[in-house]
């Protein structure tokens, strides 16, 4: 994903094409969604907004670089803000997008998954287990 968030962030700054960011990140998301390992669609839906932040930090770095001009915090920080808000109808429909991807390829197991694995969840841990006898205040067999 970070790859193609970079490139065609890249490919937006010198074509002069701002929808084109967006449609990376539609475009990124919705492979990576769609390539994924079942296990994996949980974390894939997630991190494409961390993964674009990143991506969009380093185009601006490379521009400002190419471009042999010196770069300040603010004006990195407003180049990326800016980037991001032009691109944000196409942030919401690539999450929607992938959401929808991912919810048809078993998103809903992952994160039941998830919700047997966290702690304080009492009556799921007897289910998976089948020991009647562990219950609130005691620990599974394989900790005690």
């Amino acid at each position: 994903m970070f790859v193609v968030f970079l490139i065609t962030d890249l490919a937006a700054g010198w074509l002069s094409a701002a929808g084109l960011t967006g449609f990376g990140f539609a475009a990124g998301s919705a492979i990576a969604a769609g390539s994924a390992r079942r296990e994996d669609l949980l974390i894939v839906v997630a991190t494409p907004p961390v993964i674009f932040l990143a991506a969009v930090t380093c185009a601006e770095l490379i521009a400002a670089h190419a471009d042999h001009a010196a770069i300040s915090a603010g004006s990195l920080a407003a180049g990326v803000f800016l980037a991001i808000s032009a691109t944000a109808p196409w942030l919401f429909g690539g999450l929607a997008g992938a959401l929808i991807i991912a919810a048809v390829r078993g998103l809903r197991r992952c994160v039941s998954d998830l919700r047997a694995d966290l702690p304080g969840d009492t009556g799921r841990l007897q289910r998976r287990t089948g020991d009647p006898r562990q219950g609130a205040g005691s620990l599974p067999a394989r900790l005690a």
